[in-house]
């Protein structure tokens, strides 16, 4: 016993330090439990969700930069920069919750795209 009256592993499991991967909680559904050693804060029906989910929002934004360059007119341009920052906006919202996603960042995709899209509208 420390002379506060707690003992060390008290104070570690209550700052969250030293708690084992049995301890955790999903950072998505918040169930507790083992957390795969893998695992990014996530269980394992959760990671296999949310990996589909990435994949598929990065396949979209991927095909809907192609299509980009194939479009002529500026609405259409415009139309397609907005579905792709629809995309990158959800992954967004996994990053804020701490949840490791696409490299670079969704923050930093997200700028990146809205920059080029503000390039389309900006008088030159």
């Amino acid at each position: 016993m420390d002379s506060d009256g707690g003992s060390r592993k008290q104070r570690l499991i209550a700052s969250g330090e030293g708690v084992s991967a049995i301890g955790r909680r999903c950072l998505q559904c918040h169930r507790a439990g083992a957390m795969p050693s893998h695992s990014v804060g996530l269980c394992e029906d959760c990671n296999a969700a949310i990996a589909k989910e990435v994949q598929g929002r990065v396949r979209g934004i991927q095909a809907s930069l192609r299509e980009v360059k194939a479009e002529a007119s500026l609405r259409g341009k415009l139309r397609l920069w907005d579905l792709i920052l629809a995309q990158a906006q959800t992954l967004l919202r996994f990053e804020e919750r701490g949840i490791l996603t696409t490299c670079p960042r969704p923050s930093v995709l997200l700028q990146e795209l809205q920059a080029q899209r503000d390039a389309l509208t900006r008088p030159r």
